[in-house]
């Protein structure tokens, strides 16, 4: 098909939420290495990375072949039967884990992941509240766009009680109009006061955040932020902790002690 008619078919056959780019979108063909080609032969370094997730650039040939081999030895059984390359992995990711996590539980996408880390924190601590920061975004799910604290990224009003978001440790853009570390983690502060004011009776199952926010602004806190945070959600909920991940923006759910590897590092 040309580049028109495919243009057509998919506005015609697609949900209007796939957002496209540019005036004239892109059908990418092909890619290899840091580079795509679109159906008219373009060439474009590719800075995109399919939103950050071919880190390993297009058609690495050891991921090809390991993909190939596994195709052709079978393509899906399901969780119910065990498989070599899972356990490997969970055991591979057991090596790699701070603070005695030796578990996994694997999902098919970072919204299942955010709505299976949330439902476990709620299970564990037996509390309701949720703890998130502005700007963040977790995914397209009810639960996960509700957490989102970016409005262009929620669609419906808020549905679910007990979610609650703090300001963000955005120094660039700092909510209190402030200078660290002169504001002594005044976003650290805020988010007590948050629990202390909106939460029931002081209680929370878990604060939940990225370590840097993408599509808030790539926001990185200070280095002591999340420390200060881990202390204080330990005094108001559970004591022990629950990692998540979504694409490749890495995150983390705190129960309780530690909301980030260098945090959980220094607590658990």
């Amino acid at each position: 098909m040309s580049d028109e008619v495919l243009l057509k078919a998919f506005r015609q056959h697609l949900w209007p939420a796939y957002t496209l780019y540019y005036t004239k979108p892109l059908t990418i063909v092909r890619g290899e290495g840091s580079y795509v080609w679109d159906i008219e032969g373009g060439k474009y370094l590719d800075f995109f990375g399919g939103i950050l997730v071919t880190a390993a650039g297009h058609g690495h040939p050891k991921i090809l072949a390991r993909i190939h081999e596994q195709v052709d030895r079978i393509l899906h059984t399901s969780t119910l039967y065990i498989h070599e390359n899972m356990v490997r992995l969970a055991k591979a990711l057991a090596e790699k884990a701070p603070g005695g996590l030796s578990t996994s539980y694997f999902t098919n996408s970072g919204s299942e992941a955010n709505e299976t880390a949330i439902m476990l924190a709620k299970m564990y601590t037996g509390q309701q509240d949720i703890i998130v920061l502005r700007n963040a975004y977790s995914g397209r799910t009810t639960l996960t766009t509700n957490l989102t604290g970016n409005a262009a990224w929620r669609p419906l009003g808020s549905e679910i009680p007990g979610i609650h978001h703090a300001a963000a440790p955005y120094c660039y853009r700092c909510p209190f109009k402030s200078t660290y570390p002169e504001c002594g983690l005044a976003c650290a502060e805020d988010v007590e006061n948050l629990i202390r004011t909106t939460t029931r009776q002081g209680k929370i199952a878990a604060f939940f955040a990225e370590p840097i926010q993408g599509v808030g602004g790539f926001v990185t806190p200070p280095e002591d932020y999340f420390q200060a945070v881990a202390d204080i959600v330990k005094r108001y909920g559970g004591s022990s902790s629950l990692t998540r991940s979504k694409r490749a923006s890495a995150g983390r759910a705190c129960i309780g002690s530690a909301s980030s590897i260098g945090a959980l590092n220094r607590t658990s």
